[in-house]
């Protein structure tokens, strides 16, 4: 074979090798790309989403947190409610939370979050229940002081941690920051009222152990020198 005819073979060799090369090249760049493509499409769709479950669960906590505020003041704003027997009655109702009810990607947030957020359906039935057992099973009168005191020591709690959750959802879809005026000091207030509920139990659970005690008898009375 002479020595143009191999130059001939070489060339076309290296021709059909660099339309290989490149059609391989071109294969991967649009797998790629076709990845990066359906990665960028999934992240911005997780991204509303999250928004949109921010947007959704901040308003629900808030006025979950508004709620339980009610709770705590009850009996405490304008004229309380008794009945015939000048009791007190309770006049706000305590509030129920869905989350399973909110159509949103749960999966778009943090699991501790996530689970934070649903955990606030444990805390209210178990606030529930205790002030239950407090109408059921308290046996020192007056009952009435222990069920408002309990009302309020576990809806401040709640509430707290509503505006707490709201405040980290906004945080984390970057929504505006709640607007600084007479709401901001909801749960403050609640905190201040639940220090005071909590006095006023101890006092309460003092006097009641005093009474079950009774006065201790005086070893040295009735003796004489």
């Amino acid at each position: 074979m002479s020595c143009e005819g191999r130059t001939v073979r070489a060339e076309s060799w290296k021709h059909r090798m660099s339309n290989a090369i490149f059609g391989l090249i071109g294969v991967v760049l649009g797998a790629v790309l076709t990845v990066a493509k359906e990665w960028w499409f999934q992240r911005n769709s997780i991204r509303k989403e999250r928004q949109f479950l921010c947007i959704l669960v901040t308003c629900s906590l808030e006025k979950l947190g508004l709620k339980c505020d009610d709770v705590v003041f009850d009996g405490l704003r304008g004229e309380p409610l008794r009945n015939e027997y000048g009791h007190l009655i309770p006049q706000a109702s305590t509030p129920d939370f869905d989350p399973q009810s909110l159509d949103v990607n749960w999966r778009s947030i943090p699991a501790d979050l996530m689970y934070r957020i649903f955990n606030l359906v444990n805390e209210i039935d178990a606030a529930k229940n205790r002030i239950k057992d407090i109408v059921e099973y308290d046996l020192y009168p007056p009952v009435e002081e222990a069920y408002f005191e309990e009302r309020q020591i576990l809806y401040a709690d709640i509430g707290k941690s509503c505006f707490a959750l709201a405040d980290q959802l906004r945080t984390l879809g970057g929504l505006p920051k709640r607007v600084f005026d007479e709401w901001d000091s909801v749960p403050e207030r609640m905190d201040e009222q639940k220090k005071l509920a909590e006095k006023e139990r101890a006092r309460r659970e003092a006097r009641q152990r005093n009474c079950s005690l009774g006065s201790a008898p005086d070893p040295e009375a009735g003796t004489s020198e």
